[in-house]
């Protein structure tokens, strides 16, 4: 693995790359799911749509991003999954469930925000809560598996 600045910035390009095909593919499962139909809660909504993201991001990680020694994919495997059920169900489940339970108001913000833009003034409220909540929990998980990744699992 490269160490330097370069080397660091070029792979964290390559991690947003991937990591935004990955988001793009948890937020199309998770509003299929969450929005009614069938009008699952979100958090269990959350864990099947991560659950989908994930598989899709150990390959495309492995392969296009952080080039791992070896050939223990196995292992690589363990670790990225304890790795990213932290962040996928434990991380994000946290922030979902807070910002819709418990501290409602960066959500009414983005809602009063959505409501005056021409943009998203048709998206409805529940539909921008809910992309708000999952928003801020997809940052902190890029945060958490860009560090981890690089660190631990990919080596």
């Amino acid at each position: 693995m490269n160490g330097d600045v370069s080397g660091l910035a070029g792979q964290f390009g390559g991690f947003l790359v991937v990591g935004a095909l990955t988001t793009a593919l948890d937020f199309l499962v998770y509003n299929l799911l969450a929005r009614p139909p069938p009008g699952w809660c979100r958090v269990p909504a959350s864990l099947v749509s991560c659950t989908v993201a994930m598989s899709f991001s150990f390959s495309v990680n492995g392969l296009f991003v952080f080039h791992p020694a070896g050939a223990g994919w196995a292992f690589r495997a363990v670790k990225f999954l304890l790795v990213t059920a932290t962040s996928s169900y434990l991380l994000q489940s946290l922030v979902i469930h807070v910002l819709s339970c418990r501290w409602l108001g960066p959500v009414r913000w983005r809602q009063a925000l959505a409501a005056g833009n021409s943009w998203t003034r048709g998206l409805g409220a529940d539909a921008v809560a809910r992309n708000t909540v999952k928003a801020a929990a997809v940052g902190v998980g890029l945060l958490w598996n860009f560090a981890w990744y690089r660190g631990w699992v990919y080596l």
